[in-house]
């Protein structure tokens, strides 16, 4: 797979848009979504006002069917991390060392253009049940690009969770967030995605949105189908944080959103049980074998 899935640009600068998939070697829904938002454009000679470019993310990962081989790609965009992997000789990086260092030139370079907007959407799915949301940095939840997407926004998990793209793009004068598709692995997830896409290229300026209507009504059913008591915009009250050797499992069943209460038995590890410290719900339960995040509790504003 290359870096660049696909980009066209029709040389007008109102909108540079970055569509990001696979960050996580193992999420593949996003670039397959990416790829068919490609094909129809293509196929339908539409016309696209600005710029559009799809990036696979983790390429070694990708090709090995795994989150990453040997760190996390989206818990190290810090200037710190990238400025020391700047520093070392090229031949003595490996891996995830490489595949930042591609990223980050490739994005500094579109970073560079001259566009009213700069957006980027780093496209993921979760190993739960019910994972539609999207995450953003800072709180301008009332984005009418993000909230188009009729999904939860989830606006401080930055706080929590350090060294994301989407923070570090933030930083850079991007309008980036965190588009959740569904479970891994699910059709699903690359259906809200596909149509997620054309959802803000329409509200970005960047598709006309008559080109097909039926686009339009099919992701308004798509979110139409989804858990029915999805809260708009929730923060975060708790991060359960494991390591490998904690052989932390989560209890089956967990999905997304749903509630919790305080003293609730959510998951167990070499130590013995763990419960809910908080009242709220449950969010992003971790239901694979690789990661530091072992559950979230987040309240709905």
């Amino acid at each position: 797979m290359e870096r660049i899935i696909e980009a066209v640009d029709s040389g007008d600068t109102n909108v540079l848009m970055v569509l990001v998939g696979a960050i996580h070697g193992n999420e593949m829904a996003g670039v397959k979504a990416i790829k068919n938002v490609f094909n129809e454009i293509r196929q339908n000679n539409l016309q696209v006002k600005g710029k559009v470019v799809g990036v696979a993310g983790n390429l070694q990962a990708i090709q090995a069917k795994k989150r990453y081989l040997d760190f996390d790609l989206n818990r190290h965009w810090t200037p710190e991390f990238i400025k020391s992997l700047q520093m070392q000789p090229k031949e003595d990086l490996f891996h995830e060392d490489l595949e930042l260092l591609e990223l980050h030139e490739l994005f500094m370079t579109l970073g560079k253009e001259d566009y009213d907007l700069k957006l980027l959407v780093d496209l993921h799915t979760t190993s739960a049940e019910n994972g539609n949301f999207i995450v953003i940095p800072g709180n301008p939840a009332e984005n009418s690009i993000v909230r188009s997407l009729k999904l939860p926004i989830v606006i401080d998990l930055d706080n929590y969770i350090p060294g994301t793209l989407l923070q570090y793009m933030h930083s850079k004068g991007f309008l980036s967030f965190a588009f959740e598709g569904g479970q891994i692995g699910s059709e699903k997830a690359i259906d809200l995605h596909t149509h997620g896409i054309w959802e803000l290229m329409y509200q970005a300026g960047v598709i006309e949105p008559k080109h097909d209507i039926k686009e339009l009504l099919h992701y308004e059913e798509l979110v139409g189908s989804l858990h029915s008591h999805l809260p708009q915009t929730v923060k975060v009250l708790h991060r359960h944080k494991v390591k490998y050797e904690d052989y932390f499992r989560m209890k089956p069943g967990f999905e997304n959103f749903q509630a919790v209460k305080k003293g609730d038995i959510l998951a167990e590890d070499k130590k013995g049980i763990i419960t809910a410290p908080y009242d709220g719900m449950i969010f992003m339960p971790l239901y694979q074998n690789i990661g530091n995040d072992g559950f979230f509790i987040v309240e709905e504003l």
